[in-house]
């Protein structure tokens, strides 16, 4: 357990949902910058290279090298958030819009494998089979999402198709969630920061444990920078094969951490071409649950980075890599024959509110007796 950062946090990363607007944060692409993006698409095609082949050097341009570097500061030391707008979506291929979409990531860091399959892009839609339950991987499913956060130090999410309805981006600074606890329920800050077990969820190697031996803290704090790490359901998917259940005051610290995230929360919808990138150790985000088309090719379709920072990291403790993998990368390495989390392992978060409720009638029966 680190040591509990007990002053208020300063802006500007200790934001809360109506301190800006959506242009507010925004970097739009300007035409000489979406024509160097083309350009570098020409380039490694030309060079006849895989999106995974496009390193740093490759993706370096005059136009971009500069603005970009300024993003990445502000992912890093300013909000933690911004929003890429003006990816040219509408006139190329899926692999050619990732392939520009990773060049931009390859600026701020290299990207690391989203599941035990290895894939380095994730594509985020539904994939439910017809009458069959949904994956526990969020990301394949249509459901709400609760805040949370990934297992990447940046996270980027692009929107090649938006749905019929729905599928709303919710975003809240962990270090403002921090803020409001500590001047509130400073009672369960200990709590917070010694944290809960994870599940693995069947993508861990054969030598590793499915559940983590060890509690990830909700806050951490090194040198005086405070990280978030929060999954309700994947905590709760722990404690439900452990046989464990969460105490009064873990319920609480649960509940209240949900309901704190949710009243800072800034909600937005992803356009085509637009794509946020996050501070991925300082900013939760979610999404509602969207109503798709029913044509093929007009179904909802973000994709997805996890990146570690090139340089200038933010310092954090090894237990939020809870997959612990080789070199100290963050993500999920690739496990042969290992799936993606299947549908056993996914606690829908109705099931996590219902057991709080269930113990907040145990509460109230023992205090009217």
């Amino acid at each position: 357990m680190t040591p509990q950062y007990k002053e208020q946090i300063p802006a500007p990363m200790a934001w809360r949902g109506g301190d800006f607007t959506k242009d507010q944060i925004a970097f739009d692409l300007t035409t000489n910058q979406v024509a160097a993006l083309e350009d570098i698409l020409g380039r490694v095609e030309k060079a006849n290279l895989s999106m995974r082949e496009i390193r740093p050097e490759h993706a370096r341009h005059p136009a971009l090298d500069a603005p970009l570097a300024k993003v990445f500061n502000e992912i890093q030391h300013g909000r933690g958030i911004t929003i890429v707008r003006g990816f040219p979506v509408a006139r190329f291929s899926v692999d050619q819009i990732g392939k520009m979409f990773w060049a931009v990531g390859a600026h701020f860091g290299h990207g690391v494998s989203q599941s035990a399959l290895g894939d380095v892009l994730g594509h985020v839609r539904d994939e439910t089979p017809p009458g069959q339950a949904e994956s526990a991987r969020g990301y394949l499913s249509r459901r709400e999402l609760q805040l949370h956060t990934d297992l990447g130090q940046i996270v980027g999410l692009m929107c090649v198709r938006q749905s019929r309805t729905g599928g709303f981006s919710q975003y809240a600074s962990g270090l403002a969630i921090h803020n409001e606890l500590l001047a509130t329920r400073p009672d369960l800050m200990p709590l917070y920061y010694r944290g809960f077990r994870y599940h693995r969820r069947g993508e861990q190697p054969a030598d590793h444990p499915q559940i983590t031996p060890y509690n990830v803290p909700v806050f951490s704090n090194v040198d005086g920078n405070v990280s978030v790490f929060y999954v309700r359901e994947i905590s709760a998917v722990a404690m439900r094969d452990l046989g464990i259940d969460y105490t009064a005051e873990e319920n609480d610290a649960l509940d209240t951490f949900r309901t704190t995230a949710r009243k800072l929360q800034f909600e937005t919808r992803l356009e085509p071409g637009e794509a946020s990138f996050l501070n991925n150790l300082t900013t939760l985000h979610a999404r509602s649950e969207f109503d798709d088309w029913d044509e093929t090719d007009k179904k909802r379709l973000m994709l997805r980075l996890w990146l570690d920072a090139h340089h200038d990291q933010r310092p954090s403790v090894r237990e939020i890599h809870i997959y612990e993998n080789k070199g100290g990368v963050s993500g999920i390495d690739p496990v042969p024959g290992r799936l993606p989390a299947v549908a056993e392992y996914h606690v829908p978060a109705r099931v996590a509110a219902e057991r709080s409720a269930s113990w907040i009638r145990r509460i109230s029966a023992k205090r009217s007796r």
